[in-house]
């Protein structure tokens, strides 16, 4: 029986990282063989997409299962450091997901992070959105980066490379990055007419608990 539902939840986690990668691809944020996804099957096993593959016609056979004490797994995503790094380091991580949106990557090739304060949704389901200095692609030293950034953040930007989201589920996840890719073009777009005007704290305080999201 254990090993039955062992095999059931990785048919659950496989299902919802393909259909999170369906709806980045519909978002442009997968482009060719770009991105990579996770998620925790238990506390020392990873679900991960292997290299090298396209992220719109994802399978079963798509990915892998890792321990988390491989610091060099074959055949699996070369971002597997920084994937590893995460949930080593954040006990609150079940799933990460790297992606390049394109607006969040504008600003990211920019230095800078959309204000979450600009969207009444975002200010309060994102969370801390961080920035991380360029580091080579698939190194231990851009997992480093990162967790230097911020152990709290829940979604971070690569400099001139990409995102990451994270978050307890993989719905959870999903709708950080596709909030967080909203805001950035609702603040690049804003920028155009001399920027947008944030929410004060005293009003996002005033509907706290308004907004719900059942992938938290």
């Amino acid at each position: 029986m254990a090993s039955n539902n062992s095999q059931d939840s990785r048919q659950s986690l496989t299902n919802e990282l393909i259909r999170s990668a369906a709806i980045l691809d519909a978002y442009r944020c997968l482009p060719a063989t770009d991105g990579n996804l996770s998620a925790r099957l238990d506390q020392e096993t990873i679900l991960i997409t292997k290299s090298g593959i396209e992220k719109r016609g994802l399978a079963e056979s798509s990915f892998a299962a890792v321990k988390l004490n491989d610091s060099n797994p074959p055949d699996v995503s070369s971002e597997w450091p920084m994937h590893r790094a995460i949930y080593r380091t954040r006990a609150d991580v079940d799933c990460v997901l790297h992606a390049h949106p394109p607006y969040l990557t504008s600003f990211a090739v920019s230095n800078r992070t959309p204000d979450v304060r600009l969207l009444a949704e975002t200010s309060e389901l994102i969370g801390d959105i961080a920035s991380v200095p360029f580091v080579s692609p698939g190194s231990s030293a851009l997992a480093e980066a990162l967790l230097a950034a911020s152990m709290t953040a829940a979604v971070y930007l690569l400099a001139n490379h990409g995102a990451v989201s994270v978050g307890r589920t993989v719905a959870e996840a999903l709708h950080r990055m596709e909030r967080a890719e909203f805001l950035a073009q609702v603040a690049f777009q804003a920028a155009c007419m001399r920027d947008g005007i944030p929410i004060t704290d005293a009003s996002i305080s005033s509907f706290s608990g308004h907004h719900a999201d059942p992938g938290r």
